[in-house]
């Protein structure tokens, strides 16, 4: 008997072995779906970032990353269809799921979000600027210049800092072209690009130095984890032998791992600045003299022309926003229109293609992702119409007789936020509140909800959105409740995010609007939106308000 007793804990032991691994299994073979050779899988691609990626007049994907990413997918046993777009839209096409993987640069604000590969090389920038300016040009002094780039956060942080003009390009051969022209004072490369246009181009009064920013490592990027996993794998076994070298090439993949800095060169620089800040604290203490006695004769003068001038420029910010706001919605009408067409052309010439042979399965996949595409085309016309008429301010009939829980469960529905797979939905009131009474009208009330929550699941890249309903505190409205842990919103923004085409974050896809259509329903039916500004956990609150049946308004 007692020996019998001394088994138990064996016998539980190996019993609890048992169920872990049949539990890893399972989980296995859901991760791995993405993995099946019978998924097709959808590669973004800049369709203009030669040399890395591009696309002909026909149609037709090369580069450097078109033959390594050919590769890749052959060694994987995969199929795949490439998905050309602008090189600013990659990066969301890939956080929303529109394409299952991207080549793109690591960044550590993203990392969070999305799941990033080895690197594949790392790039290191360049300075470019006209020879006729090499006396005069100096990286050190950079304030005022006019400085070219593409569109990076460290690029744009050292230019802010250094009180440079920094100018967001697309098209690096034209900024090329504009360089040598004199358009801007200096551009900021990757040294594969510097290298590529110069050799394009062959402009003979340009010059390019290396920068010591630090290098960017270029990664294939994905939502999904396990394929990233595969991938690294494969890239390990390609680096070894040689595959990476032999399509990137020297042109491309480059470092500065042989180059060691003296530590003499260091102590140099250092006494060099200490005397520099020395001369520079007495020129100016002289300098400040001189301009003190200056400074009060010019008092006066400047006094008057202050307010003309604060004017002048209010007026001139107001317009120069007004102007971004609306070519940046018009960008972004682009992109949501064009990102679906891409995807459903490219299905089309797959489904059309008499050498592509599909199973039943890739089938119904792709009937599933073509009228995914076709939905959202649609409700991107539907909002560009909705605010059209929030502008005219249309009165709205109120002629149902609806409860709180009819308009909330509508909204749920519209919004699809149940089936939202990145974040946890809950939705709750109390049995009084949901069953009170309002004289509206269900479809547009429903709508401008909806609207609330489909911006609480944009904002959150993982986490909780909650919808709950209360009385207000004279009872004469119900007041919605939509509260997420997203990115949330400052303070002095509270107002402004109602504005038409405003983005506060222009890192997420989006038009601008549906805060400024979900406001104007509201308001034309006698209630109002507003960002609680009390609310001080992480992520937004805000609160929808309208009057009851028996309330006054």
């Amino acid at each position: 008997m007692p020996t019998t007793i001394n088994h138990y804990p064996r016998l539980l032991l190996l019993l609890a072995i048992i169920l872990m691994a049949q539990a890893k299994g399972q989980g296995a073979v859901h991760s791995d779906d993405i993995l099946s050779s019978d998924k097709l899988l959808i590669v973004g691609l800049d369709a203009d970032y030669a040399p890395l990626e591009y696309v002909d007049e026909q149609g037709n994907a090369h580069g450097y990353d078109v033959d390594f990413t050919n590769e890749l997918m052959k060694r994987l046993g995969r199929k795949f269809t490439y998905a050309p777009n602008k090189w600013e839209n990659i990066s969301g096409d890939v956080l929303k799921g529109h394409v299952d993987l991207a080549m793109m640069i690591y960044s550590p604000y993203r990392k969070d979000s999305t799941n990033y590969s080895r690197a594949v090389f790392r790039l290191y920038y360049q300075v470019v600027y006209r020879k006729s300016d090499e006396e005069t040009f100096s990286f050190r002094n950079l304030e005022g210049k006019h400085i070219a780039y593409m569109k990076s956060r460290p690029v744009g942080q050292m230019l802010k800092q250094e009180k440079a003009i920094g100018h967001q390009v697309t098209n690096m051969g034209q900024t090329f072209l504009d360089l040598e022209k004199g358009k801007y004072d200096a551009l900021i490369c990757f040294r594969y690009q510097a290298r590529y246009f110069f050799e394009k181009f062959g402009p003979d009064n340009l010059k390019a130095e290396d920068l010591s920013i630090q290098p960017r490592e270029y990664c294939y990027v994905s939502h999904s984890k396990t394929l990233i996993d595969a991938i690294n794998r494969e890239l390990k076994l390609m680096d070894k032998e040689g595959i990476i070298d032999d399509i990137y090439g020297d042109s491309i993949k480059s470092q500065f791992d042989h180059i060691e800095i003296p530590d003499w060169v260091w102590y140099l620089l250092g006494s060099l600045i200490v005397a520099f800040l020395t001369v520079l604290v007495v020129v100016a203490r002289r300098a400040n003299k001189r301009l003190a006695a200056e400074h009060h004769k010019l008092a006066d003068a400047y006094n008057q022309l202050a307010e003309k001038n604060a004017a002048l420029v209010t007026a001139n910010a107001r317009a120069e926003e007004s102007s971004r706001m609306k070519t940046q919605f018009i960008q972004q009408i682009s992109h949501e229109l064009r990102t679906p067409l891409n995807i459903l052309n490219g299905f089309t010439q797959v489904l059309t293609s008499p050498h592509m042979e599909l199973t039943d399965d890739e089938r119904i996949d792709i009937s599933k992702r073509m009228t995914e595409n076709s939905e959202r085309m649609t409700k991107m016309v539907n909002m560009m119409l909705e605010i059209s008429d929030a502008s005219s301010m249309t009165v709205i009939e109120r002629s149902d007789s609806v409860t709180v829980k009819a308009i909330a469960m509508k909204a749920i529905q519209e919004s699809n936020i149940e089936q939202a797979r990145h974040v946890s939905f809950t939705y709750e009131a109390e049995p009084d509140v949901w069953q009170a009474t309002l004289s509206t009208n269900l479809r547009m009330s429903s709508r401008a909800l909806s609207l609330l929550l489909d911006n609480a699941q944009k904002f959150t890249t993982e986490g909780q959105v909650r919808l709950s309903a209360s009385f207000s505190s004279d009872h004469r409205q119900v007041v919605f409740a939509v509260e997420d842990t997203g990115i949330g919103i400052a303070a002095h923004d509270a107002e402004r995010i109602f504005d038409a085409f405003v983005q506060i974050d222009d890192y997420y896809d989006g038009t601008g609007i549906g805060l400024t259509i979900a406001r104007s329903i509201v308001r034309r039916l006698g209630g109002d939106i507003m960002l609680d500004s009390q609310h001080t956990a992480p992520g937004t609150r805000f609160l929808l308000s309208l009057p009851l049946a028996d309330s006054d308004d």
